[in-house]
């Protein structure tokens, strides 16, 4: 059966970029001095676009940026038209880490605003010095004789404008989408740098779906340079939207980096940060001795570490570890270590998990009584401090309490508010456990119609996210039910 508490906030809040500690490492992105005004200058002396360039760039995404450039179609020849200033945007285009830029990014990268790099990328994809490669996306071609590549002034610190574009704004995202995640101390930001603003859920989840390669990219490039906290905020930013939309490898290849970045820092927080996350990415992909590996080293590090909150995420994941693993007894004594600390560090979002997470296990273990209790009680606090993801949670558990004990109208009600939930979230990895349950619930009160349709979507879902066993036993139910 799927996890159906949610999964725990990204990574607490750790000591700035800017206290880097690897003596051979360039400073981070995100932890930069500001740009020399020579820089700035190369970045940005471009004479206006005519007014025909300046029309076409209205209402563009966040975005992302280019290594390897396209070669030109030989059935679409273009024309070269230069201006003045072209080779210097198109050649820090160029130096982008993703398949192609977006205006903002491309704003920060130039250190111009927004209306002026929608200019400059049309006026340079008129000139066939760049493409679109979607709307309002953009990707520089080879290089022409004119403009021959290599290094120029100001190339790092246009590159760390816009590493810190991309960092803040994955950060400003994750909290947009999950409010109760901690602020972390990301460096000032460089002069010229725009991060966006998304002004809604729906807006967080859609930039991060569409930027995640780029930002994949970007700590690739970043563990290359050596810059550690860039790699390890990066990891914490992107966390909590690959869990929601089941990105299991990406998770694990992110906190593979952070976790190494970790200890080169020497920092005993991000290390049992990296330790628990990676245990958890193991778990999702049925690594249960690799993931109870690290998140006992989680624990002891954080036993050592001394502080309630660091202890409570160690063992609130080693308790959904363990239940990965079908150890639900030893789950449900951690979980219940977990939801103490938690209430002891006032870390209210947490506590309501780990009370979930006690509540699923007391379901499991057959302690309807007990598992009524804290489930109760964890969607009480996750409702007083209007935590959508506790609320989804605490439901989705209700809900199979309602089944196992024959309630199957109960269940079919909190499954169904528990999907409203994990829909708003983006949460599809929880949002195909519960279509899964309430399958079932269907199914048991003679509704094979309405039970076909939710294995179905559970089924499609688990695909999608390369869950295998677990749409293979829905696809067998549809069979049997056929």
């Amino acid at each position: 059966m799927a996890h159906a508490h949610p999964r725990p906030a990204a990574a607490p809040a750790l000591r700035p970029a800017a206290h880097h500690t690897t003596p051979a490492a360039k400073p981070a992105p995100s932890a930069v001095k500001p740009a020399p005004p020579a820089a700035e200058a190369a970045s940005s002396a471009v004479k206006p676009a005519p007014p025909a360039a300046e029309a076409a760039s209205s209402g563009v995404k966040a975005a992302s940026v280019p290594p390897a450039v396209q070669a030109v179609p030989a059935q679409a020849p273009v024309r070269p038209c230069y201006a003045p200033g072209d080779g210097q945007v198109w050649h820090l285009l160029r130096l982008a880490p993703g398949p192609d830029i977006a205006v903002p990014a491309a704003a920060s990268l130039l250190a111009v605003g927004a209306d002026r790099a929608a200019a400059l990328l049309d006026r340079l994809t008129a000139g066939g010095l760049c493409e679109q490669s979607a709307p309002g996306r953009y990707r520089p071609r080879p290089a022409p004789p004119a403009h021959p590549a290599g290094a120029r002034p100001g190339d790092g610190a246009a590159l760390r404008r816009l590493a810190g574009h991309y960092l803040h704004t994955a950060h400003h995202a994750d909290r947009v989408i999950a409010p109760h995640h901690p602020e972390l101390p990301l460096a000032p930001l460089e002069p010229g740098c725009t991060p966006q603003v998304l002004d809604s859920r729906e807006a967080a989840l859609a930039w991060l779906d569409e930027e995640h390669t780029t930002l994949t990219a970007l700590r690739e490039t970043a563990w290359e340079s050596g810059e550690r906290w860039t790699v390890f905020h990066l990891a914490a930013c992107l966390n909590g939207h690959y869990v929601r939309r089941g990105h299991t490898a990406l998770q694990r290849r992110q906190w593979a980096d952070a976790l190494r970045a970790a200890h080169a820092l020497g920092d005993a927080e991000a290390q049992i940060t990296a330790h628990r996350y990676a245990g958890q990415a193991a778990s999702r992909a049925g690594r249960h001795p690799e993931a109870l590996a690290h998140l006992e080293r989680a624990v002891r590090i954080a036993e050592r570490h001394g502080r309630p909150g660091p202890q409570a995420w160690a063992y609130y994941i080693l308790a959904w570890t363990e239940e990965m693993a079908g150890q639900d007894a030893a789950a449900l004594t951690h979980a219940l270590c977990a939801a103490g600390l938690f209430r002891r560090a006032q870390q209210w979002e947490a506590e309501a998990d780990a009370l979930n997470a006690a509540g699923w296990y007391f379901t499991r273990l057959g302690d309807a009584a007990q598992a009524e209790r804290y489930c109760a009680r964890a969607l009480d606090l996750s409702r007083r401090h209007r935590y959508l993801g506790g609320q989804a949670a605490a439901l989705d558990s209700l809900g199979l309490l309602a089944q196992r004990t024959g309630r199957h109208e109960d269940a079919v009600h909190a499954y169904r508010a528990a999907l409203a939930h994990c829909r708003t979230l983006g949460n599809t990895y929880q949002e195909a456990g519960a279509l899964d349950r309430l399958g079932d619930s269907y199914a048991a009160t003679g509704r094979p119609a309405d039970a076909r349709t939710a294995w179905g979507s559970a089924a499609a879902v688990y695909r999608a996210q390369h869950r295998l066993d677990e749409a293979a036993r829905v696809e067998r139910r549809l069979a049997a039910l056929s």
